[in-house]
């Protein structure tokens, strides 16, 4: 079940334990004592169990030796009880409908049986317990699966009734399988048990080897069908629990499937949306302008990128059916780096490139993904079956961080169909009690791959998108991002929901100023006015599933790291930090010079093995485990960044509400400067974050001289996140020796990807002119330098009622 920490027996089913329904029915039908054999992480059962049931009695499995040696322990405690009446064995985690125990009592007395068992058909439940029966279908005993697939691989005999088969001829006999549920009298359970042995393969004594005993000794034994498939059910993967709430869901009358209709403004055949997109009236082209603006060029290119991409699913999954049409679009974050997962501020806008999705819906959980780049995304089939054998439904993190995931993101580097599962996960994870329905869906994207524009988390973002619409969840905007942002955790990287912000709720037009934790968007500022933004592809691929997700996640370790040691230094002042963040003037009601005070005291460089002697190593471990641990994490500069970075992304906002453009581009400019490699004059770029350093800030503060204390400011610290490259570096310093440019940074999380001009619209062209000619045409590159139009966020189309 991947879940260490619970007892299976306490999975909720429709809400309350599963054990918990049990003895509902077990009390309902008038049975007692109940005795509840527990050995595996037992006090959590009996916590669950007793005070809800007060009169249930518990007899302790030291050793787990089998069902049988199981059976010993309670059947002992009845012996001490002087029981002598019928006894019911059955496992704890069984979901049985009353009226299948009712048929086994009834069949019991009504033949004066010694003992009954509750039998189904082989295809209901192929890998249980085979009832093997003697030529004249009369029971003779159960074999277990593991047993006969032994005797199939060692060609062992298998004797039946006195005469030998082959394994294979056994389970061509076999008709019905055991449902694990025994009805005994009391006498011949205490004799029986006391006969079991171990021979066999799992070497454990069986329950189920009672029975053969009980056949030798002349007893008779009924075997009672279950009349409805759903009569007895039992759970030992996520899929199957999942398989199980939707009959509870089916027997108390809830919708299995989606909640709501599917809206008739956004399904809509194939055909019908490739003729809507193909013959554009002026509802098709108002809805485009709503979305990508005024451009008639840029409405007409991303016409055709839908047309193409529903005409590609017609192709490949035929016209049946509806399909909603997605698209979620790239984005850029003009302030507030490496700070979103640790509750900064960032200030977005999304880009005019996008993924498109086309998808619809199924009764399954298979998902079918095909690509309009064929050659470069090769085809992804899953299933949550093949997803939830993983999954831990009890604590998402614990089960990214587990190293069977890790180990399995590390051998499917660059696979795009990780994009497609991550967002399918953590919505399963996230409505435990819901079966999430697959689909099949084509995508087409043209955002830059690697290039720091969120490609991936577009996609992702378009993925849960179209889950939510296609099993109706109830999932808000603000949730979604969330639930992303967590999702993308399945990739190997840790980041924040920052890019999923932008993704999904940017407004066409607008700068997005957003919160984390709780997240929140707390204001939308026009893009000024005048201006234009020209990204620029450095043509360097930081790839997040290769080696730059080493030190990306070391960088978000470092900021763990310095957390901790903050909290632990300062013990006064760890109740108030529960995020990077509230290491401020703010958040600690102190002064900034009492904030390079902390910083003081937090180390430039320490050792792992430093930090696991001050820490703890279950602390240091879980961030360890992220990355390849470097010989010394530099936890000053990485903290000073953080600090310092969460303060421009505050104030960023207000320049830009003010129209003071200059001072935005000031803050770009030092923002960069924390990231940067090397210096304007070619040479490595280095901030001093030394002990004399941030003394001389704390006497800059307390100087009174004007200039002194505005260059002493926390906005005002570059830090070392250090996360550019030589080539960005130096697109950075072309753009500013540009007339006309405001600022430029680094754009996305760094290694490689992108970077961003913030420029007077009538120098735009020149910006790209110049790169074109002092940085691409020098090594031989595509160009990749272009002014983008702030577009809406991810949305499904939609067109009229019908």
């Amino acid at each position: 079940m991947q879940a260490p920490a619970v007892p299976k027996v306490c999975f909720p089913v429709a809400g309350k334990p599963a054990v918990a329904h049990l003895l509902e029915i077990l009390i309902a039908l008038g049975t007692a004592p109940n005795v509840l054999v527990v050995g595996h992480l037992a006090g959590k059962v009996v916590d669950e169990v007793g005070p809800k049931f007060p009169q249930a009695l518990f007899a302790f499995q030291a050793e787990l030796l089998g069902t049988g040696h199981a059976a010993k322990q309670g059947a002992a405690v009845l012996r001490q009880l002087e029981f002598d009446g019928a006894v019911l064995v059955i496992a704890g985690d069984k979901v049985v409908e009353r009226r299948a125990l009712e048929k086994l009592v009834q069949a019991f007395e009504a033949d004066h049986a010694d003992a009954a068992l509750v039998v189904a058909p082989k295809s209901r439940w192929p890998e249980a317990g085979r009832i093997i029966t003697n030529d004249q279908d009369r029971f003779l005993q159960i074999m277990e699966r593991a047993d006969l697939r032994d005797a199939a691989k060692t060609k062992t005999p298998v004797v039946v009734d006195g005469k030998n088969y082959t394994a294979q001829e056994v389970e061509d006999r076999v008709q019905w399988i055991n449902q694990a549920i025994y009805l005994y009298r009391a006498d011949a359970l205490f004799d029986v048990l006391g006969r079991l042995g171990r021979d066999n393969i799992q070497q454990e004594e069986y329950l189920t080897d009672t029975f053969g005993l009980l056949v030798k000794s002349g007893k008779n034994i009924v075997t009672v069908p279950v009349d409805e498939p759903e009569d007895v059910l039992a759970f030992n993967t996520p899929e199957e629990l999942l398989e199980i709430e939707e009959h509870f869901r089916r027997k108390t009358g809830l919708e299995v499937g989606p909640t709501a209709a599917l809206d008739p403004r956004i399904f809509k055949t194939p055909h019908v949306w490739a003729n809507s997109l193909a013959n554009p009236d002026g509802t098709v082209k108002s809805m485009l302008h709503a979305i990508y603006g005024d451009s008639a060029a840029l409405c007409e290119e991303k016409r055709r990128h839908l047309l193409e991409t529903v005409e590609l699913f017609i192709r490949v999954f035929g016209n049946e059916g509806k399909v909603a049409v997605i698209r979620a679009p790239g984005r850029v974050n003009l302030m507030g780096r490496h700070v979103d997962h640790r509750g900064g501020h960032v200030n977005l806008i999304a880009i005019d490139r996008e993924q498109i999705l086309v998808a619809r819906g199924r009764t399954d959980t298979t998902v079918r993904a095909r690509n309009t780049a064929p050659d470069q995304f090769a085809d992804i089939d899953f299933t949550a079956g093949d997803l939830l054998r993983l999954v831990r439904l009890d604590d998402w993190r614990d089960f990214v961080n587990s190293e069977a995931v890790i180990c399995m993101v590390r051998d499917l580097q660059g696979d795009w169909g990780n994009y497609l599962k991550a967002p399918m996960l953590r919505l399963q994870q996230q409505f435990k009690t819901r079966q999430i329905k697959g689909l099949d869906c084509v995508v087409r994207g043209d955002i830059p791959m690697a290039a720091g524009l969120s490609s991936s988390s577009a996609l992702v973002v378009a993925m849960a998108e179209a889950l939510v619409l296609v099993n109706g969840l109830d999932v808000s905007p603000n949730d979604l991002v969330d639930l992303c942002g967590e999702g993308e955790w399945f990739v190997g990287t840790r980041g924040g929901a920052a890019d999923h912000a932008a993704v999904k709720l940017s407004q066409f037009g607008q700068i997005a100023h957003v919160s984390f934790f709780p997240f929140q968007i707390e204001d939308y500022v026009p893009f000024p006015e005048g201006h234009a933004l020209v990204i620029c592809n450095s043509r360097l691929q930081a790839r997040k599933s290769h080696s730059a997700k080493d030190v990306f996640n070391e960088r978000v370790a470092s900021y763990e790291f310095a957390v901790h040691l903050v909290r632990r230094r300062f013990p006064n002042y760890a109740p108030l930090i529960r995020h990077l963040r509230d290491i401020s003037p703010a958040g600690l009601s102190v002064r900034s010079a009492d904030v390079y005070r902390i910083l003081l005291d937090i180390p430039e460089a320490i050792a792992p093995e430093t930090l696991v002697a001050e820490l703890g190593t279950d602390t240091c471990e879980k961030y360890f485990a992220t990355h390849r641990r470097p010989e010394r994490y530099h936890l000053r500069g990485r903290l000073l960044f953080g600090i310092a970075e969460c303060a421009r992304s505050r104030f960023g906002i207000s320049f830009l509400r003010n129209g003071d453009l200059k001072k935005f581009g000031w803050l770009m400019n030092i923002s960069h400067d924390g990231d940067r490699i090397v210096h304007a004059d070619g040479g490595p770029f280095a901030v001093d974050v030394s002990d004399v350093a941030l003394r001389g800030r704390i006497e800059d503060l307390q100087s009174e001289d004007p200039e002194r204390v505005f260059r002493a400011q926390l906005y005002a610290q570059p830090g070392v996140y250090a996360c550019s490259t030589p080539e960005i570096d130096q697109m950075v310093e072309i753009a500013l020796a540009t007339p006309g440019v405001l600022g430029a940074q680094l754009s996305g999380a760094g290694l490689g990807g992108c970077m961003m001009v913030l420029v007077r619209t009538e120098a735009a062209d020149e910006v790209v002119r110049r790169m074109s000619q002092m940085y691409y045409e020098p090594r031989g590159l595509e160009p990749g330098a272009a002014a983008f139009t702030p577009i809406a966020g991810c949305n499904a189309l939609a067109l009229g009622n019908s």
